[in-house]
């Protein structure tokens, strides 16, 4: 019965691999080849420094241009399925191991209209309707 238990938890779909052996250079190369290699560990060091931020931000719009996307970027903007992919990144990865590649996951999530940025109220472009700030 254990195995049987870990043959099914083995099997759950989840493409987790290895910590890489590479340096972080080659895996910003890397992820900047194939922004499918970004991991929740990119994610999570995001905050670190500008270098990995640009890292997420590159991947996540380089992924926004995938062309499974591209009727959401017409529907949308690119900014917003950026930012679309981007939220889908991190809700992907909460609870996953750090080594995982939530980007196919997040792609098709938000092909599927799932984590949709919305667009900002027409307010905020205007703020002459800001009744607390509108000149009296």
């Amino acid at each position: 019965m254990v195995l049987g238990v870990a043959a099914v938890t083995a099997g759950c779909g989840e493409k987790e691999r290895p910590a890489p052996r590479i340096s972080e250079a080659e895996h910003r190369a890397q992820v900047a080849r194939d922004p499918y290699a970004l991991t929740c560990r990119d994610l999570a060091r995001q905050p670190l420094n500008s270098i990995n931020q640009r890292l997420v931000i590159n991947a996540e719009f380089a992924l926004a241009d995938e062309p499974v996307l591209r009727k959401r970027v017409e529907e949308m903007t690119a900014n917003r399925v950026g930012r679309s992919v981007y939220w889908a990144l991190t809700e992907i990865c909460k609870g996953r191991a750090a080594s995982f590649e939530p980007a196919r996951d997040a792609v098709e999530a938000v092909r599927q209209g799932k984590y949709l940025v919305q667009p900002r109220p027409e307010s905020w472009s205007k703020p002459e309707l800001w009744s607390d700030l509108a000149p009296k």
